[in-house]
Order: C-alpha cells, then structure tokens, then sequence
C-alpha cells in the first residue's frame, strides 16, 4: 500500500512539468557562467561549492557522519557539479558514483578526477534511474528546481539508507517552504522560502533526521540534514 506523502507527490507530478530538459537548463547556466567563474576553470559551481565558510564546515560534519559507519558507506553524489566539494570527502567513502545532468561537466570531471577513484555518470536525477548506494547526496541541488521535479526525486529516495541534503533557507526560522519556481541558477532564498521536504508538498516522513551543520551565509542558512530513509 502506498504511503500517503507517496500519493501526494505523484498526483504533483502529473498535474505538472517543466518544459526544457535539465541537461539543457544547467548545461545553459554553466556555458553562461550564471554561478560566477573562476580563473583557468571551465565549470565553477558557485561559492556554495567553494567558499570556505560553507565549504570547510559541511566536510568536516558530513566526514564524521561517513566515520560513523561500520565501514565506509556506497555513496551517491545526485548532483555533484565541479566536484570541488566531493573529492574532499572521497577517501570517507566505499565505491563513490558521482552524477550529474550536463554531459560536457562529467567529461570533464572524469579527466580532471581521474586519480580519485570515482565513477562520474550523466544522469538526469528527475526523470532517470539513481544509481545504488548506502547513502546519497543532494548538496543545494533541489533548490535549483521546480516542485514537480523535485516530486520525481523524493519518489526515488527510498532506494537508499540515508540521504544528506542540504539547503539554502530564508535566515528567519519561520517561513513559507516550497513555494514553487521554474528549474534555474536562482534559488528560493530571495523570495523568503526554500525547499524543506518534510513539508508540504513532499511530506518526506524519514525513519529519523538530524542536522548535521548550519552556516549563516549570503541572507540566508546553508542546512545540512541528514535523513534515515531504509
């Protein structure tokens, strides 16, 4: 029987899509160089990826939640962009499958990368397969879609032990979450919202949930939670 935050979402995502694929929204934002650049790099992920404020205190919480395992968890990184952030926690990890929707960025990273022992994928998280794992990441990707697309992820979520998700939220702890925006380079945070998905419309209702690191940062919290799914 089906759960009933599981009907909900898919009653979301037939009542709408969004009209360009996402290989050809972020292969757009990347060529455009919509999250800044940095000199001699052909992708740059944005601060978020590289700013040492949230950079330094995401790895150093989410390698002792990786060091909390038995043995190093199978991971998944659903949206792993230039990688900048994920080739720090590599070696906390079992097999290590890094995906991404724009095709030229995982080429490059497979290049880049090569010596990390990582398996780059293109996969397009909202309409495609996820690959297995123990434990998957979503660091500030779903902030970049739209509802229903996020609705199409949160349905695949259960395929995995734990999944780390982190956010960029409005600094007031209350807020309208959710409100819901065309898949993009901007995020919710200027509208006074962000994307929590156990509220409505996703209702994601995790075994157990626990923050693992929260950075005051550009008007706004970057919040790591990290969810107990099977």
């Amino acid at each position: 029987m089906l759960l009933p935050f599981t009907m909900r979402l898919r009653r979301l995502v037939s009542t709408r899509t969004d009209d360009l694929n996402p290989g050809d929204v972020f292969g757009h934002v990347y060529r455009r160089n919509r999250w800044g650049r940095q000199h001699g790099e052909r992708f740059f992920s944005g601060p978020g990826s590289h700013d040492p404020e949230i950079v330094d205190p995401y790895v150093k919480a989410v390698g002792a939640f990786l060091d909390g395992f038995s043995t190093p968890p199978d991971v998944v990184d659903l949206g792993c962009g230039d990688f900048n952030v994920g080739r720090r926690i590599r070696d906390r990890c079992g097999a290590y499958i890094a995906c991404d929707v724009v095709d030229a960025l995982i080429r490059h990273n497979t290049r880049r990368f090569a010596s990390l022992n990582v398996e780059f994928r293109c996969v397009n998280i909202v309409d495609e397969h996820l690959p297995p794992g123990d434990v998957a990441f979503l660091r500030q990707v779903l902030q970049h879609l739209g509802n229903a697309q996020i609705a199409k992820i949160v349905l695949k979520l259960s395929g995995y032990r734990h999944v780390v998700v982190t956010e960029h939220l409005p600094d007031a702890e209350a807020f309208t979450p959710n409100l819901d925006r065309e898949a993009g380079s901007g995020i919710r945070v200027a509208r006074g919202s962000g994307v929590v998905l156990t509220a409505p419309p996703f209702n994601l209702s995790p075994k157990g949930q626990r923050e693992l690191c929260k950075v005051r940062k550009y008007g706004g919290r970057v919040v790591t939670n990290a969810y107990e799914i099977g």
